[in-house]
C-alpha cells in the first residue's frame, strides 16, 4: 500500500496546517503518495463541501490507507471519515505506525 489519506482534526485545531504539513512531509519522505484534504479542499468554502470531497476521495480510491494524525482536538469530520474507512475495510494506522513499516 503506497497511497495514504491524511485524517485529522481541522475545524477545532488551531495547529492543523502545521500538523498536516509535518505528517505529509514525513510520509512522503518515507515513500508514500499522500492525499491531503488541507490541499485538495483549500478552494472550498464550506465544511460540508469539504466533507463531500473527502468522503468521495475515501470511497473512490482502492487500496487506500488512512494515516491518522493524533491530536487532542475533537472533530466530527474525523469521526465520520473513520466510520467510512472502517466500513470499507481500509487499513487505519497513526502516522507514526505507517512510518514504522
Amino acid at each position: 500500500m503506497k497511497k495514504l489519506y491524511l485524517c485529522g482534526a481541522i475545524s477545532n485545531n488551531p495547529n492543523y496546517r502545521k500538523d498536516f504539513e509535518t505528517a505529509h512531509k514525513k510520509l512522503q519522505k518515507a515513500g508514500y503518495e499522500i492525499l491531503n484534504p488541507v490541499e485538495f479542499c483549500k478552494e472550498l468554502k464550506t465544511w460540508e463541501d469539504c466533507m463531500r470531497r473527502c468522503l468521495f476521495t475515501l470511497i473512490t480510491h482502492k487500496d487506500l490507507g488512512i494515516a491518522k494524525i493524533e491530536t487532542p482536538y475533537k472533530s466530527k469530520g474525523t469521526d465520520l471519515e473513520m466510520q467510512v474507512a472502517k466500513a470499507l475495510g481500509q487499513k487505519i494506522k497513526s502516522v507514526d505506525e505507517w512510518l514504522g513499516e
